[in-house]
């Protein structure tokens, strides 16, 4: 197959858990349907757990999360299937599900089916060079022996568990390019936690240059392309198969630094994108890049949301 196409796709049924790769997504208005679709509250802080604080919660990291049945648009997520570190499997049992969580975190948790109105969760500064958050250092707190800060869940739509964006992109060409950078790393694109890989096969040109374009995706979908994702210390974080490796954040930070408004230069690989027309994407799937006229709305809301002080400000 010529041009570019999708490569693989994932869903990521519980927030914070390895996602699943399957071979078709539905994609709605709000992202890819039965993403993130599942969570887990911190009982004693009342914060949605992430693993964006790898001390408190990045064992989260380390289960694997699937679908026991294809979710569907205008439906509850159904049932899912969570393999711990350990071996335990829970199946289709929230109340066991969320004991399980609490004995791996050390905390009490309690299961989640969608954000909490004016919910936040905790981000801890990577403390890595040149990944550090430019102006925003100054909105961090020293707490248990991290540099933390509070940042809204569901900036994609309220009642959601998105951060920033309902939809994550990224090229294979970004990831080779990277690795061009940093042989001795694992590139493998589930450290970054995409929806869409893309084989962009030399069509589309770099991916700093779909910003502000639309994507074609197979006979129905289409895509705008709003900003760069900025990456995190998720992006270090141990996983089965993959081992911690602090070299992938120092790398993009040294390699791939974006300006972003009044945030400054960020550390960024990968797109986000907000769905223009939904449909159902496959794997090898056309990708078609076109060029529209700017759409400022979407990245000059997150600019805000994120520049906001506290998780609970607009």
């Amino acid at each position: 197959m010529t041009g570019a196409r999708v490569d693989r796709l994932w869903h990521y049924p519980v927030k914070s858990m390895m996602g699943e790769e399957v071979p078709e997504v539905t994609m709605g208005l709000g992202g890819v349907v039965g993403d993130r679709a599942y969570g887990f509250l911190d009982v004693e802080t009342g914060k949605v757990a992430s693993a964006k604080r790898p001390k408190r919660y990045g064992a989260l990291m380390q289960c694997r999360a699937r679908y026991l049945s294809p979710p569907r648009p205008d439906a509850p997520a159904p049932p899912i299937e969570v393999a711990f570190p350990d071996g335990t499997v829970v199946r289709d049992d929230l109340p066991e599900l969320a004991r399980r969580v609490t004995a791996l975190l050390g905390r009490d948790v309690s299961p989640l089916t969608s954000a909490p109105k004016g919910a936040s969760a905790e981000l801890a500064m990577p403390g890595i060079a040149d990944a550090d958050p430019g102006p925003l250092k100054a909105l961090f707190r020293e707490e248990g022996g991290e540099q933390v800060r509070d940042f809204n869940v569901g900036m994609a739509a309220p009642g959601t568990m998105f951060d920033i964006a309902a939809l994550h992109v990224i090229a294979g060409s970004t990831l080779h390019g990277l690795a061009g950078r940093y042989p001795a790393g694992d590139w493998d694109p589930r450290r970054l936690r995409p929806n869409i890989l893309i084989d962009d096969g030399g069509e589309l040109r770099e991916e700093d240059d779909w910003l502000g374009c639309h994507l074609h995706i197979g006979t129905e979908v289409v895509v705008h392309v709003f900003m760069p994702v900025p990456r995190c210390v998720m992006t270090t974080l141990p996983q089965p198969g993959l081992p911690k490796d602090l070299g992938v954040l120092k790398t993009i930070a040294r390699f791939g630094r974006k300006q972003i408004g009044p945030l400054g230069q960020v550390a960024c690989a990968g797109s986000y994108a907000n769905v223009i027309r939904p449909g159902v994407v496959r794997a090898g799937d056309p990708v078609v890049l076109e060029r529209v006229e700017p759409r400022e709305d979407a990245l000059a809301t997150v600019i805000e949301k994120i520049s906001a002080n506290s998780g609970d400000q607009p």
